[in-house]
């Protein structure tokens, strides 16, 4: 465990987890062996922390009670350690992250939720680049698998909402650079996929719109002998009529 020269006496400290777990504190970056990074990512996905019990039997099912609590005791004393005792806040019968750490996951779930919710209407909508990065995409442990998912679906409706307000204000470009994102963190959500095509008729791309629905078609028939929604159809359909029409 080391960390990189900097400087490590400031209060500020900074946990990221899009798209790779690091620490820094100060201006350092902190360096932990996995059971360590594990330690902080449980405590810091749960808000509020979690208790020494249940971290304990999170970390290390298979031991006894007080091998697991002794283990806990050496791997927070580390911790405090390596950072001064500035990321984590430990009690007799918690542990939770100190007041004055942030974390990357909570900002871009906060963007995420103002474009769910449609808070920047009327505005520009929120940079979407934190959107497009997976949850700790290299983490070896299961434990965080629900936490990722979460992310993902959240971040996949927010994209979609964001897509569609940079449809309609024009910029057209933008909407299929973060739909391309979006298409591939459900490649089997329609919507995604609907608005793309979408995008592509909107600037009088029909080549690239069907090729979009027919990738969607052929990848829904494949897995789950589906076939693409009515209104993925429609926009097709009119389109055919309209070519009848001329």
């Amino acid at each position: 465990m080391h960390g990189d020269t900097g400087n490590v006496g400031s209060d500020n400290v900074r946990l990221e987890f899009l798209p790779s777990f690091r620490c820094r504190v100060g201006a350092a970056q902190v360096r932990f062996p996995q059971a360590l990074c594990s330690l902080i990512v449980t405590v810091a996905l749960e808000p509020g922390g979690l208790s020494r019990a249940s971290l304990q039997g999170r970390l290390w099912p298979g031991l006894p009670l007080r091998e697991a609590a002794k283990r806990l005791r050496q791997a927070l004393w580390r911790i405090r350690r390596e950072t001064g005792g500035r990321v984590l806040e430990v009690s007799p019968t918690h542990v939770a992250l100190a007041a004055n750490v942030t974390v990357d996951i909570r900002e871009a779930e906060h963007i995420a939720q103002r474009a769910v919710n449609g808070m920047f209407a009327g505005m520009d909508p929120p940079d979407p680049e934190p959107l497009t990065r997976e949850l700790l995409s290299d983490w070896p442990c299961e434990a965080v698998h629900a936490a990722q998912d979460r992310w993902d679906r959240l971040r996949l409706h927010a994209m979609e909402r964001i897509a569609e307000h940079l449809h309609a204000s024009g910029n057209v470009p933008g909407a299929l650079e973060l739909l391309e994102v979006a298409t591939r963190v459900d490649e089997l959500g329609e919507t995604a996929h609907r608005l793309m095509a979408a995008a592509h008729l909107a600037r009088g791309d029909q080549v690239s719109a069907w090729r979009v629905y027919l990738r969607y078609q052929r990848l829904l028939r494949d897995e789950i002998g589906l076939e693409p929604s009515a209104d993925f159809q429609g926009l097709f359909k009119h389109l055919a009529e309209r070519s009848l029409v001329s």
